[in-house]
């Protein structure tokens, strides 16, 4: 009866862990309930009927599989969202499982550890909280959730095989440690082997939130450039209009004070020049258009000139991309004007150039300005790289990452007499 009560309790420990971290990570409060009661016993099932004083990795596989259905149809979630979270939870539990059994391993044999319900139940409780309270720790949390949305908005199916195979291979492994279990080379070999892949999951993680975050960073400016596109159409009309009827009635009155007041508003400085809307008239709609209209407002609050030269043949050419294309196309355009127009800032002559052309079917845009001082090309494409400080340095990384992700895309960096020039190719 005690061998069954013990099996009952650590199964029960393991899926209220699993449960416990999948909540917590999804920052969702449950009620207790029959509904709640039910996924914890079927999660526990395997371990309840199959273990055995040997591991057994089918025990492990069953249970992650189990935990996966389960979650998901609980939590109303992805399957892809439910691997990923059964797959952090177990991981979590594995390091904790291992750290514990190695200090165990000082005191007791394997057998022991597998047969004295003591030791067992304290041991699985053990692990239970520690992988817990590892979960509540915020910057984790908010990694795992950050990717759990992500993947609910627009499935990622690189980590979620990554993840998949981290928990395969954790499985496996413990397989190898039960074998040996001595605190011999082989062991500590195959406890570090574990930990690197821990290690290299975490940086994963870290490195698939930052190009997250900054992605959601782009979007948003993606979506704001295409409303203030429109806006400018707008008020261009709207100013055509409002001149009109102030020159009439300016001819209307002879009070020199309402005339000096409407010359005053006839000559009022705008954000964008009636010039710049006429060289942009053979970008298309879409948000490039929008993208321009808003560096060029930048531009003029910076007090950097800017020089555009737009071919008309581009035109066709920019209607032909889809919206995908395009919005890609203009992450890495106005990542690249940004740093042009930073650069030239800082500079004496304080000048961005702009061509966008067309040669044998291929759209180039080049971006040219004058800078400060020198700098290594190749130090540009580290992350983190800037000479401004605060959180500027991430732009051109990402601009890097985008690049790397498509074909139709390419670009090239080089420094010519006093400008720095950069091209962008649409093949």
């Amino acid at each position: 009866m005690s061998i069954i009560i013990t099996k009952i309790i650590i199964g029960l420990v393991m899926a209220l862990t699993i449960f416990s971290i999948v909540n917590e990570t999804l920052k969702i409060k449950y009620k207790f309930s029959f509904k709640f009661i039910g996924v914890v016993i079927i999660i526990a099932l395997p371990i309840i009927v199959f273990y055995r004083t040997e591991y057994n990795a089918f025990v492990s596989l069953l249970t992650y599989i189990l935990s996966i259905m389960l979650i998901k149809k609980y939590f109303k979630i992805s399957l892809l969202s439910s691997i990923l979270l059964c797959s952090y939870s177990m991981l979590l539990i594995a390091i904790f499982d291992i750290i514990i059994s190695t200090i165990n391993s000082l005191f007791f044999t394997y057998t022991e550890l597998r047969t004295l319900k003591n030791i067992v139940i304290t041991n699985n409780i053990l692990i239970g909280i520690f992988a817990y309270v590892v979960s509540k720790i915020p910057i984790i949390k908010n990694k795992i959730n950050y990717i759990y949305r992500k993947t609910e908005k627009t499935p990622n199916y690189n980590t979620i095989t990554f993840a998949i195979l981290c928990v395969f291979t954790i499985i496996i492994t413990f397989f190898n440690i039960t074998e040996i279990f001595k605190l011999n080379t082989y062991y500590i070999i195959t406890i570090i082997s574990i930990f690197i892949l821990v290690i290299l999951y975490y940086f994963y993680i870290t490195e698939l939130n930052n190009y997250g975050r900054l992605s959601d960073k782009y979007e948003v400016l993606f979506d704001y450039v295409q409303t203030f596109e429109d806006w400018i159409e707008n008020e261009q009309m709207y100013r055509h209009e409002l001149k009109n009827n102030l020159s009439m009635i300016r001819n209307m009155t002879k009070n020199k004070k309402i005339i000096n007041k409407i010359d005053d508003m006839l000559n009022m400085n705008i954000n964008i020049d009636d010039e710049y809307i006429e060289l942009l008239k053979y970008i298309p709609k879409g948000g490039l258009k929008g993208l321009l209209y808003y560096k060029i407002a930048l531009a003029k609050n910076k007090k950097v000139k800017i020089v555009i030269e737009i071919s008309s043949k581009v035109n066709i050419l920019l209607k032909q991309l889809a919206e995908e294309q395009l919005r890609q196309l203009c992450i890495v355009l106005g990542i690249y004007i940004d740093n042009a127009l930073d650069s030239a800032e800082e500079s004496n002559k304080k000048i961005v150039t702009l061509e966008i052309y067309e040669i044998n079917k291929m759209i180039i845009f080049t971006i040219s300005n004058t800078y400060k001082e020198l700098v290594p090309i190749k130090n540009m494409k580290k992350i983190g790289f800037t000479t401004k400080g605060g959180e500027h340095g991430k732009g051109l990384y990402y601009a890097n990452k985008v690049l790397s992700k498509t074909k139709w895309l390419k670009s090239e960096q080089v420094f010519l007499n006093d400008y720095f020039i950069q091209k962008i190719y649409i093949k």
